[in-house]
């Protein structure tokens, strides 16, 4: 006897098999078809197709752009700049101080006082600090750095030294404009320069000392954030 296995509920099993032993005596047992269910599989070749597919086929796939960092722009703040040009031979020696506005005016006279004392010995200024003050090396866009007592904290004057051009008034302006423009100040002329008076703390002035001329600059105005831009061939 053949027994055919389905798929179907218990009870239907259980039918086949009761039908199965009592057939010889002429017995029948339930009379309802067994339930057959028929799967449909996919060819590996289908199925290898399918996860395999040619490159120029595959999605592309881009990184997200990436998001620059947030930027903060710092406010323009009052600030006061005294700055001084000393021509000596093919160079021209720079003397420079920005910082908060009423201290830094309270020692303008002492920096101009410093700058006309200085000599200059072999292309080298030669000088004798102030008390308080202190020299500390330079770098390459400085040839010191002297760090002054200021009310209650301290300031740097810078010291620096570029070729000159020969031409020492074209010299002197370009720089002085390229300070005013630091603190967003208009630029001054050649003729400004010529009628400068020899007040070492006015706003403009062009001052002797010794053998050599001094141009100075003493300017009130708003620095803004993030550093002084162009460098040398201009004094910083």
């Amino acid at each position: 006897m053949n027994v055919l296995f389905t798929q179907s509920t218990p009870m239907k099993m259980f039918c086949l098999l009761v039908s199965a032993t009592l057939l010889p005596i002429g017995l029948t047992g339930c009379s309802n078809e067994a339930e057959i269910s028929s799967y449909t599989t996919p060819k590996p070749d289908d199925v290898h197709e399918e996860n395999h597919l040619a490159e120029s086929e595959r999605p592309e796939r881009t990184a997200p752009a990436a998001t620059p960092p947030a930027q903060t722009e710092e406010a323009a703040k009052p600030a006061r700049m005294y700055a001084a040009i000393v021509p000596d031979g093919d160079q021209n020696w720079f003397y420079k101080m920005t910082g908060p506005v009423e201290p830094v005016g309270q020692i303008v006279p002492q920096l101009a006082e410093f700058v006309s004392s200085v000599t200059y010995n072999e292309g080298k200024p030669v000088w004798t600090l102030p008390e308080g003050w202190q020299e500390q090396p330079g770098n390459q866009f400085r040839y010191a750095t002297l760090v002054v007592p200021v009310g209650d904290a301290t300031q740097e004057f810078t010291v620096s030294a570029l070729p000159a051009s020969g031409d020492i008034s074209t010299d002197v302006v370009i720089n002085i404009n390229r300070w005013n423009g630091q603190l967003g100040l208009g630029e001054i002329t050649t003729s400004d320069l010529e009628a400068a008076g020899d007040d070492a703390t006015a706003k403009l002035a062009k001052t002797k000392a010794g053998e050599k001329t001094v141009y100075s600059i003493n300017i009130v105005g708003e620095q803004a954030g993030g550093g002084m831009g162009m460098r040398p061939p201009f004094a910083r």
